[in-house]
């Protein structure tokens, strides 16, 4: 089955992304682009359902980090998709399942999910997506990003707890040349 989107979609006027907790984590606490998305939301709307806000909050990030969180993002209402409970279990706790329920009904947007099998529902349910290296992508083609910064993140993110498939961490490298 071909894949519905692996990185972010281009359209007229301003991309829309919904973003998922682990995302956020990776970009504003591991890579430290706080400063970077919020230029980025100047050209893009990146928006949370309340449920990844939540997520977010009560996992414990740094006062600074809650202050940038705030600045960036904004909160989206979101309408639960009932049709997505059998695929997780019937828990509407994951972000995951507040995230693709928003674009579900926004298909102008672009979900923003690290985890595999969050993207596999996108896949399957067509819906568009990308991850935190995607945004890296995106930040790098609107130039919010050196090649020394794409150098530094890579060395970065290889070190960190954050997995990378090989497909990413290749993507990653292209970038890097």
């Amino acid at each position: 089955m071909k894949k519905t989107s692996s990185y972010p979609f281009q359209r007229r006027g301003k991309n829309k992304y919904v973003f998922d907790t682990s995302s956020i984590i990776v970009l504003i606490e591991t890579c430290r682009l706080g400063h970077v998305l919020l230029k980025f939301s100047e050209k893009a709307s990146l928006c949370v359902p309340p449920r990844v806000r939540e997520e977010f909050l009560n996992g414990g990030p740094s006062e600074q980090d809650v202050v940038t969180f705030q600045r960036i993002f904004s909160a989206v209402p979101v309408k639960l998709a009932e049709n997505l409970l059998p695929y997780f279990n019937f828990d509407s706790t994951p972000g995951e399942i507040w995230v693709i329920s928003y674009a579900l009904r926004n298909p102008d947007c672009c979900c923003v999910i690290d985890e595999e099998f969050g993207r596999s529902i996108c896949n399957f349910l067509k819906v568009k997506f990308t991850g935190a290296i995607g945004i890296i992508v995106e930040l790098k083609k609107v130039e919010l990003l050196s090649d020394k910064d794409l150098g530094m993140l890579k060395n970065l993110l290889r070190n960190s707890d954050f997995y990378l498939s090989k497909e990413l961490l290749d993507e990653l490298e292209r970038l890097c040349k």
